[in-house]
């Protein structure tokens, strides 16, 4: 069995060592570990390179793509495995953390592309925990994960079947905002996700989180709030939702490929909006008036 783990960085090297020496300390055996560096300016190439030489990991190096375009283009270029697991430069994993998630994602075996997602500890810098999960409670189907992921990204894993439909998409030509969530929505619509509510890993936030897990403090709402109506979150799920139409929609049954042309085209289609408004997720109260905004002001 073999299992690949995709690793990409930048500017990671302040933490970089101790995540590595936590994946190669995995229990589950055949791991391997491919890298990539997104332009790193500090010493990251170097800690790559050094385990490089000895023989722990593979690693590639290119030109400044985001997030998403360096997972996605680790995803399409890694060799074939069993399974594929993304990984974050700066968090500590749990030894069993693979195990686990294989474990999970070899049953029930019933020949649908699956993908594994879970809960995780949030710590500081220093390893010092401050919340002992943060997933949202919700159910990990698809009119949830139109407008937001269950789980956090970072914990995801796939078999090979997830990654080949995954491999449909091309991220250059898609536009994708982030690759943790298009791996959700897609596997959630033609496959199946297995939720872990037991932390199997450590979400290290420290002052250079691309993402992070902060409180919801009245600044950070608002943070967030500004994102959405005019910053680089305005329309994300409509544009995610044409890219899903555009590459999966011949695949989708029925109901999935109306709700997903919903998302795409409600700002032209004053059908689709009524839809939208009338059939929102079944989000808590904070987040359903939210949706309700987004899609009256036509940043969804």
């Amino acid at each position: 069995m073999r299992t690949v783990v995709l690793l990409s960085c930048l500017n990671g090297a302040r933490f970089l060592r101790e995540q590595i020496e936590s994946l190669l300390a995995q229990t589950l055996p055949g791991v391997e570990i491919l890298a990539r560096d997104d332009g790193s300016e500090d010493g990251t190439r170097e800690i790559l390179a050094e385990y490089a030489g000895c023989g722990l990991l593979r690693w590639t190096e290119g030109g400044r793509l985001g997030a998403a375009k360096s997972f996605w283009s680790l995803l399409r270029s890694c060799p074939d495995a069993d399974y594929y697991a993304f990984c974050d430069q700066d968090d500590v994993w749990d030894a069993d953390k693979l195990e686990t998630a294989v474990r999970a994602l070899r049953r029930p075996d019933d020949g649908r592309p699956a993908l594994y997602c879970g809960d995780v500890r949030v710590t500081d810098a220093e390893g010092n925990v401050l919340r002992a999960g943060m997933a949202r409670r919700e159910p990990a189907d698809y009119p949830h994960a139109l407008f937001r992921s269950l789980a956090p990204g970072w914990t995801d894993g796939c078999d090979r079947a997830a990654r080949e439909l995954l491999c449909a998409l091309d991220a250059d030509e898609a536009g994708i905002a982030l690759h943790d969530w298009t791996a959700y929505q897609v596997l959630t619509c033609l496959g199946r996700v297995v939720f872990d509510p037991v932390p199997h890993m450590s979400y290290r936030q420290h002052a250079d989180n691309a993402i992070g897990a902060t409180r919801r403090t009245p600044a950070e709402v608002l943070r967030k709030a500004k994102s959405f109506l005019n910053g680089p979150m305005r329309n994300s799920r409509s544009r995610q939702a044409l890219c899903l139409e555009r590459v999966y929609g011949a695949r989708m049954a029925p109901e999935e490929r109306a709700l997903t042309a919903a998302y795409a085209h409600y700002g032209t289609d004053a059908g689709m909006k009524r839809r939208l408004l009338r059939e929102p997720p079944a989000l808590q109260l904070p987040a359903r008036f939210l949706f309700r905004v987004l899609v009256l002001l036509e940043r969804l």
